[in-house]
């Protein structure tokens, strides 16, 4: 009783604080803000300093802001904006929860569930498909009243366009205020490199021709030093990005007479682009130890920071902030501006800036009020001074931009600061552009990515061609196939014919299915009957077990509202142009339509399916091995069930930094280290022990007339010794050797050992693999459990009748041990199946980001739906990988339902 009066008390307390933004308490009026982030005053840092002075004095300013400003026409109105007690006023700031996920919408979890923030911060890339989707209030009325020279002030020249746009009336409005400082792309480098190999600073007058060089000079994979920082997976369009436009293109056009926006990297300048940018990844050479090596840049973000911090990376793209030019050493760290292109005029830097806007689900004209006077409290003239008031006391007075020390009395410390970095900065922003913010321009950089990955992956298999037309053609034609894709994906850019050809196709695809399972779940039906017991059949069959099916009740009408409502309601959304704000429009087939005709969605099942295979082989097979090879241990048992086990204790986190450290590219990494000493003789020796293994349990099975699992084995015995001798291929036959010529030379390179070390997860042949192999580390110890348990409960009866009849111990496993274990080996492999087709995303998200042909089905989805918020197609996925799933656990029921199953010992 007591419990349920707590409880009804805090559903009561709880609608009570619901009431809203605007409350009275004490005798004042309080306005509730509830804000993207707040600072941590438990920071030290003289940034975060500054951050926390100014969100203070925005608490002590604001009840004489907000008075001055707005008193008079809140008086006029009162059952517009309600009753204020002005003498008495303050404003709380609240920061939003939720999830926060790098590189993801995080206002999209909160928004769907009604605790959206009052102010959302964006950032230019997502700021299109946020205003279309009806998120964002129109800021007109407030940029009304700034004068000139405070809109100048508040938003510079070139950021005009970001925060003015059309919306779905047609008409240009303000959507955005700029809150963060004026960001410019520019080039970082480590003097002590530089001046070790004594090569000169990089300075305006730098192109391509000498970051080539440099780059070329400065990496040495063997010391672990590279010339130069770029990143993977699915948005390292990014970092190509300035190499397109410093060649005079652009990755979208826009046509201010239509309004419209189309895609436009697959002009001549882009090609030239990507061959600079794939010569920089992936270009094959030799270094003085005769090691072979691929590019000059290190791509992997977990080694980045650290690498940078110990002086092993020569450069970097980064930003420089407008309030404070960087807060590095000048001694250790210089700053050029981007290179010039290949014409030796155009730059292509980029501007940034972190912008902030007001949620369209504010009610409360005050709280809309409140929430503009913040946001342009945080660049005002208060906050300025503060901000370089706290800098400049905390010795940073050097890096503060000359022009906020003139203005507010620190005129004398701008000697101080670095020569060429303020001009470097002035250079970024004149020459750079604001990243792209045009139509659906949050797909962007997936868009552009898989051209950039596909180029790095012909030219590491040598299938990409030197020089000459025949390398512009194919970089030519990977850019126009994803042109053209991300014009249709992005912009629409679809005929009526084409359209209805589509939603046909879906149509049909749709029924097939629809019938297909209709008759698999009636073959299922009747199987379940026939093998159901005579006796519960029959008028009064139901009643017999009256007290099981009402102890049953609870946990059905649980399953039924926690999980098939909610289904059923979310599948509406698969044919629907869902929208978490506004009207949601009814589509029809046009969803599944896409999906069938969107090439990267049956790549992405096809690395699905990959990888599947790949689990099951790694992570379902060598857990029953392990619990044979225990059970049959002669001695010291328990020390190798805890060896096996101890690696399942270690927390996530450390496995995947563990093994991100085994996978590092270069010889020093532990695995490379390992492979790298195997002659080519090693590794054909594991493939035939490994076949020999196969083809004893096939000749057993010869033996006892079983063809078919005969046959079965000597395949995988094949696959077995072609994935174990593969890394012996390019050693034995290098590429460009003659045929005649690498057979004389077979005998002298069998104890060759490979010169070039791999690129584990960059390439798309061991990405996969690598990705599911720590998962068999930690995961084969607790697998191999109940396989343990299992093997226990096999009488020994049936061990010591198989000896009298003279069997092996391939026998044993193929006639005693496997037709026992089949239920539960049906099972796990039915959970493993499916577990590998909606799980696995964390450990691919952390090894590869997605790229290198790792991006499972899952990943797609999500992006599909928290990035580029496209619900109803993800819905659409959704149900299909589902389709998958189910039509694979009926086939598993149909197999249990002939199953007998028997108590352990009978």
């Amino acid at each position: 009783m007591r419990n349920g009066i707590l409880v009804l008390a805090a559903l009561l307390l709880g609608g009570a604080l619901w009431g809203g933004a605007i409350r009275e308490e004490g005798g004042e009026t309080v306005i509730t803000l509830k804000v993207p982030s707040l600072p941590n005053a438990a920071f030290t840092d003289a940034s975060t300093r500054s951050d926390v002075a100014i969100h203070e004095a925005f608490r002590r300013d604001f009840p004489e802001l907000f008075r001055r400003k707005y008193r008079k026409r809140y008086q006029a109105k009162p059952q517009k904006y309600g009753k204020f007690r002005w003498e008495r006023m303050r404003i709380e700031l609240e920061a939003a929860s939720g999830i926060q996920v790098e590189g993801v919408e995080n206002d999209l979890l909160a928004i769907a569930g009604g605790m959206a923030p009052d102010i959302l911060s964006i950032n230019f890339r997502k700021s299109d498909n946020y205003i279309r989707n009806h998120f964002l209030y129109p800021l007109d009325e407030y940029y009304r009243t700034l004068s000139r020279e405070e809109f100048r002030e508040l938003v510079p020249e070139k950021l005009v366009p970001v925060i003015a746009r059309r919306g779905d009336d047609g008409r240009q409005h303000c959507w955005l205020v700029p809150t963060g400082a004026l960001l410019g792309r520019v080039l970082l480098y480590r003097k002590s490199l530089f001046d070790e190999r004594r090569i000169a600073y990089p300075d305006a007058a730098w192109t391509w021709r000498e970051l080539y060089q440099a780059c070329r000079e400065l990496t040495d994979p063997a010391r672990g030093v590279y010339g130069l920082v770029m990143g993977q997976g699915s948005a390292e369009a990014w970092y190509w990005q300035t190499f397109l436009w410093s060649a005079g293109g652009d990755s979208t056009a826009y046509d201010p007479a239509t309004g419209e926006w189309r895609c436009a990297f697959d002009s001549e300048a882009a090609v030239e682009a990507l061959d600079f940018y794939t010569r920089l990844c992936s270009e094959r050479w030799t270094d003085r130890r005769g090691r072979i090596r691929r590019g000059y840049v290190l791509k992997d973000p977990s080694e980045q920071n650290a690498k940078w911090e110990r002086g092993e990376i020569a450069m970097k793209f980064g930003y420089v902030d407008e309030r404070m030019i960087a807060a590095v050493s000048p001694e250790a760290v210089g700053i050029a501006p981007v290179p010039l292109g290949p014409d030796g005029k155009t730059r292509g830097s980029e501007i940034n800036c972190i912008m902030m806007g007001i949620f369209s689900g504010v009610k409360e004209p005050a709280v809309r009020d409140a929430a503009w006077e913040y946001m342009t409290y945080l660049t005002g003239p208060e906050a300025q001074r503060l901000r370089t008031r706290i800098l400049v006391e905390a010795g940073f007075g050097r890096f503060v931009n000359p022009r906020y020390l003139d203005r507010f009395g620190y005129s004398e410390i701008r000697k101080l600061t670095p020569p060429g970095w303020m001009e470097t900065f002035n250079l970024a922003i004149e020459s750079g552009r604001p990243e792209p913010y045009g139509r659906n321009s949050n797909f962007l950089y997936r868009m552009m990515t898989p051209p950039i990955q596909r180029a790095e992956q012909l030219s590491v298999s040598d299938r990409l061609p030197e020089n000459g037309p025949e390398r512009r053609r194919v970089l030519k034609q990977l850019l126009s196939d994803a042109n053209a894709r991300a014009d249709a994906v992005m912009n629409g850019r679809l005929s009526d014919a084409e359209k209805s050809h589509r939603r046909l196709a879906a149509g049909a695809a749709l029924a097939v299915i629809a019938a297909g399972f209709a008759l698999v779940f009636r073959n299922v039906r009747k199987l379940h009957a026939s093998a159901a017991p005579a006796e519960s059949s029959g008028k009064y069959g139901w009643r017999k077990y009256l007290r099981v099916y009402l102890l049953l009740l609870p946990a059905l009408l649980t399953i039924l509202v926690w999980q098939y409502v909610p289904l059923v309601r979310g599948s509406l959304m698969a044919f629907c142009d869902y929208k978490i704000m506004g009207d949601s429009t009814f589509v029809g087939l046009d969803n599944f339509a896409a999906l069938l005709f969107d090439g990267r969605w049956w790549i992405t099942l096809w690395d699905s399916l990959r990888y599947s295979c790949l689990t099951l082989a790694l992570t379902f097979l060598p857990p029953v091995a392990l619990a044979i090879g225990l059970q049959e241990a002669p001695c010291c048992r328990m020390l190798f069930r805890l060896l096996y086990y101890l690696p399942a204790v270690i927390s996530g986190i450390v496995t995947m930094v563990l093994w991100k450290q085994f996978y590092e590219p270069s010889e020093n990494g532990l695995l490379n280290r390992v492979v790298m000493n195997i002659p080519a003789i090693g590794f054909l020796g594991i493939g035939l022990l490994l076949f020999w293994l196969c083809r004893e349990f096939a000749r057993r099975l010869r033996f006892h007339g079983r063809r078919g699992p005969m046959l079965l084995f000597l395949g995988a015995g094949l696959l077995l010794l072609y994935t174990a001798a593969s890394p012996a291929l390019p050693i034995l036959f290098p590429g460009g050797a003659a045929w005649p010529e690498a057979l004389t030379q077979l005998p002298h390179r069998l104890f060759d050992c490979t010169r070039e070390p791999y690129r584990w997860l960059a390439d798309p042949s061991t990405a996969m693999a690598a990705c599911v192999i720590p998962v068999l580390w930690a995961g084969i110890g607790p697998g191999c459990l109940i396989y343990l348990a299992a093997l226990k409960g096999i009488p020994n009866d049936y061990y010591e009748a198989a000896d009298v009849d003279g069997a092996t111990f391939l026998d044993k496993i193929l006639f005693i041990v496997f037709p026992l274990l089949k239920p539960l080996l049906i099972i796990n492999f039915v959970g493993v199946f499916i577990g590998s087709w909606v799980g696995g995303t964390q450990m691919i998200m952390v090894m590869t980001g997605g790229s290198a042909r790792t991006k499972v089905t899952g990943l797609y989805i999500w992006y599909e739906a928290f990035t580029f918020l496209r619900y109803g197609s993800a819905t659409a996925m959704a149900w299909t990988l589902g389709v998958i799933l189910i039509g694979f656990t009926v086939w598993q029921m149909k197999i249990l339902a002939r199953v007998e199953f028997k108590t352990s010992g009978r």
